[in-house]
């Protein structure tokens, strides 16, 4: 090895075996054109809509200079951008802003001014701190007069980069900052890293896949088999895996599902693979087919926009006899309405005028709908209204007719009131009081301390409709602040709430505890904002007392304040749905 390194080693062949740490390896001039034309889009788009909003440095750092005989440190700025669809951060040397400056294509002269180089006390603080302020006022000044002539400034902060690779994916995430919070590595292309399947489902993620690959003329057979295979079973999929067939693995050489629809042709076997195809992938996003639908489209979601644009979706939903249309529609709309895309990026997203309008008028289809099912849900109200009976005596009146409080259901349950009966399961029982109260009566057979468990910690492995549940602020062990998040569902749409409340376990004596859930008034966190349809409000009151040693009794008392949530829970007291059956079935499972 020394021989054939000494022999190869000239001056001549000096600059071909080595090169600078910061110098890429050059791309192949197709490559090179089709990443400066796909920079050149997205910088148009960016320019053209304004999306950059704020600029501004956030804080400085510094780092060991190993190169230098005249300094001991490099300061690095940190850049702080924020744009309608992401926030990010990145560090940037002054010799690197020096350059921007020296190779601004527009006069200097009405620049703010730019901080000149010093050979001494250059990273003293007075210094850093006047560098700071004045390259902020130098961006700033970049970002009021942004055109077309300056996609130099755009280069800079490295926008295109966090657009089209880590944009819409776990590296930054949608207003919020990179996770690596000085963006101190590089974004690298989302696909997923080469795992191992850990079941026999993980196992035929992958089988189906290399069939896919290599049988083109047989994958709508493909598709309609993994459909029927992957129901029931979907759910053991890790995330991992999951990604890998929507977007395949690069390592493997597999394409994924979203790659093999972008190949379009006109013959039977084409169309029958897209129909087939498109059904299995919408399927994989719901609820019906799939009970972890909640993950798979936060992993379809964090797809980035360049991923997305591969499908080339926009020719599944153009012209009238697409029987894949319907479905390619749903999907693209979950995409767009998880991600709150803009109309901007919505046109960058599409391309096609004629596909553009398609989707519009499937969102006022959808909006219709909506308004439709909201017309049947209240008239199932009004319906429900006159089957509850009257209040029974003036004292029941005063008290239904109160403020919303906890003492006001403190009182409820101490209060023989006329109750009326919904249902009942194995024992459990439901009622209700006018509609806004429901009452559930729970005998189980486990000790005090795992009851208070099931009805707090573990209360979303069996309360069905309930997705997440999360601690916000622990006060101490017996208070804390929650988040609760449900899914209402229908055969093709599902209802998406949060509340969020102050939880409080009181001992009343060493038989009887009290757990009490009132509404709390903060601010739902970005990220449930982005998941949920609305912030709703309900009010509950659990009693749980130790009858024997291995036999609990756990009573329910809630006040559903929220009207949407109280038109959720019509149908369950009407007995249209078996939504009592399905909790209790689950409550049962974890005793």
């Amino acid at each position: 090895m020394k021989q054939i390194l000494s022999q190869s080693f000239t001056p001549e062949t000096a600059h071909m075996l080595f090169r600078q740490q910061s110098e890429r390896p050059n791309l192949l001039p197709r490559q090179r054109n089709q990443k400066e034309c796909d920079a050149k889009d997205l910088y148009t788009l960016i320019v053209n809509n304004n999306m950059i909003k704020e600029i501004g440095i956030i804080n400085v750092f510094k780092e060991e200079d190993r190169e230098s005989i005249f300094k001991n440190h490099i300061v690095n700025y940190v850049i702080q951008i924020r744009t309608d669809y992401i926030d990010y951060t990145i560090p940037k040397r002054y010799s690197e802003f020096e350059r921007l400056y020296d190779s601004l294509p527009i006069s200097q002269k009405n620049m703010p001014k730019f901080p000149q180089k010093k050979v001494i006390q250059t990273n003293s603080r007075k210094t850093i701190a006047k560098r700071q302020e004045m390259l902020e006022k130098f961006l700033q000044y970049l970002l009021h007069h942004l055109d077309h002539s300056l996609y130099l400034f755009l280069d800079f902060i490295k926008i295109k980069e966090q657009f089209q690779k880590g944009g819409f994916d776990q590296n930054v995430k949608m207003h919020q900052f990179s996770k690596d919070e000085n963006a101190l590595c590089d974004l690298l292309e989302t696909s997923p890293k080469k795992i191992q399947p850990n079941n026999q489902a993980e196992q035929m993620i992958l089988h189906y896949l290399w069939k896919l690959n290599e049988t083109v003329n047989e994958r709508g057979k493909i598709f309609q088999k993994m459909e029927k295979y992957f129901f029931g079973k979907i759910q053991q999929i890790s995330p991992l895996l999951l990604k890998v067939l929507l977007i395949g693995d690069d390592e493997r050489e597999l394409q994924g599902i979203m790659q093999m629809l972008s190949i379009q042709t006109n013959d039977m076997q084409s169309h029958i693979s897209c129909i087939n195809g498109f059904q299995f992938f919408r399927k994989i996003l719901e609820y019906d087919y799939n009970p972890n639908a909640e993950q798979a489209i936060k992993l379809f979601t964090e797809i980035s926009i360049k991923q997305f644009r591969t499908m080339a979706i926009q020719s599944h939903i153009c012209g009238q006899q697409k029987l894949c249309k319907q479905d390619s529609l749903t999907i693209l709309h979950k995409y767009i309405q998880q991600n709150q895309l803009k109309n901007q990026m919505i046109n960058y997203l599409l391309v096609d005028d004629e596909a553009i309008r398609e989707y519009d008028s499937y969102v006022q289809k959808q909006v219709n709908k909506m308004n439709d099912e909201v017309k049947q849900i209240r008239d199932s109200n009004e319906n429900l209204q006159e089957l509850l009976p009257t209040k029974s005596n003036s004292i029941e009146h005063a008290i239904l007719e109160q403020e919303p409080t906890l003492e006001q259901l403190v009182e409820i349950s101490q209060m023989n009131l006329n109750w009326k009966f919904v249902q009942e399961c194995g024992r459990h029982t439901m009622y209700h009081l006018q509609g806004q109260f429901i009452k559930t009566v729970h005998p189980i057979e486990c000790p005090i301390d795992k009851a208070i468990q099931i009805f707090t910690d573990l209360k979303q492995q069996w309360f069905h409709g309930m997705l997440q549940k999360d601690v916000l602020e622990k006060v101490d062990d017996y208070r804390s602040v929650i988040v609760e998040y449900y899914v209402w569902e229908d055969k093709s749409t599902f209802k998406k709430m949060a509340f969020i409340s102050d939880q409080e376990i009181l001992k009343i004596n060493d038989s009887t505890y009290q757990i009490t859930i009132v509404p709390n008034n903060k601010q739902l966190p970005i990220h449930y904002k982005l998941k949920c349809d609305q912030k709703g409000q309900k009010m509950s009151l659990i009693l749980i007392k130790s009858i024997q040693s291995n036999h609990t009794e756990v009573v329910i008392y809630q006040n559903i304040m929220d009207l949407t949530f109280r038109n959720a829970l019509a149908p369950v007291i009407l007995k249209e749905i078996p939504w009592f059956n399905h909790a209790i079935t689950k409550l049962k499972a974890l005793l």
